[in-house]
């Protein structure tokens, strides 16, 4: 018996969730997507890319009461794959990597964080099974796809639509949506300067490279100090001299970080935004 093997660069879900997140930080970068463009390219209509992006979508948003509806459900998608033009599919998936490859540093673009990657990956390894491959292996995946649609059963409470949406990104990126969203309501904070969105930009392509992200965070702190250092020069009331030096020692370095968290990056947010106030002052 085979083994299944799963395999980031052949998987449509898990390659078009990077697309996703690589156009989200385009975005906040005011960038001319790139991204965007290859996504309408290989997931337009009627692609054999678009169509197999539905049956994976199908397997993960889709919810069961029972286990036998799930498995049901399963072998109606798992035949729906098997009915793809498998050549013309290859093909696009090709096509589609190689250009990523030539456009985007592949290796960076994968240490993107992907929601649901593990019921994604099960779904390819379902979709990729067969006749010699071991059967455990199929059953575990079966059972990861299962894990993920079983409705638990709740007390009935209806949701905003909004909140519907905003619970459904990763972990990291609800933490800070909201804490910008509370911070926006409260005026503590304006419009994004150019320095906090590049921080954002950052944080969220990088938020599974802490190498990377650390050596970031360890240029721009001794920068902010120095535009702190700067202002502070320039301010004549003393309370507010005393107060922006001692808020200037509280920034820690990057070796006192174990890990960087969503905190750190609102509290680097809220250092560009004291700066810009200072400025505001004279």
């Amino acid at each position: 018996m085979k083994k299944l093997k799963h395999s980031k660069y052949k998987n449509t879900g898990i390659l078009f969730e990077m697309l996703v997140r690589k156009l989200t930080s385009e975005t906040l970068t005011s960038n001319k997507s790139v991204t965007i463009d290859i996504i309408k390219k290989y997931f337009g209509k009627n692609t054999e890319l678009a169509k197999e992006l539905q049956l994976y979508n199908a397997l993960v948003k889709e919810q069961f009461r029972s286990e036998a509806q799930g498995l049901d459900y399963i072998r109606t998608i798992k035949n729906a794959y098997t009915k793809l033009n498998q050549s013309i599919l290859k093909r696009q998936k090709y096509n589609l990597v190689k250009e990523i490859s030539e456009k985007f540093v592949f290796s960076d673009l994968s240490k993107i964080q992907i929601n649901n990657y593990k019921a994604l990956a099960s779904i390819y390894m379902l979709f990729e099974y067969e006749e010699t491959d071991n059967p455990k292996q199929l059953l575990e995946c079966k059972n990861v796809i299962l894990d993920n649609g079983l409705i638990v059963e709740k007390k009935s409470i209806v949701k905003d639509p909004l909140m519907e949406s905003f619970e459904s990104q990763p972990k990291e990126i609800r933490l800070l949506t909201y804490k910008l969203l509370v911070d926006k309501f409260n005026d503590k904070y304006s419009i994004l300067d150019e320095s906090q969105k590049q921080l954002l930009n950052k944080y969220i392509t990088n938020v599974n490279d802490t190498t990377a992200l650390k050596e970031y965070i360890q240029v721009i702190i001794p920068q902010i100090k120095k535009q702190l250092s700067e202002q502070s020069k320039l301010i004549t009331d003393k309370a507010t001299k005393i107060k922006v030096k001692k808020l200037s020692e509280m920034l820690c370095t990057v070796e006192n970080m174990k890990a960087i968290k969503e905190s750190h990056i609102l509290s680097l947010l809220r250092y560009y935004d004291l700066i810009k106030e200072l400025k505001g002052l004279h």
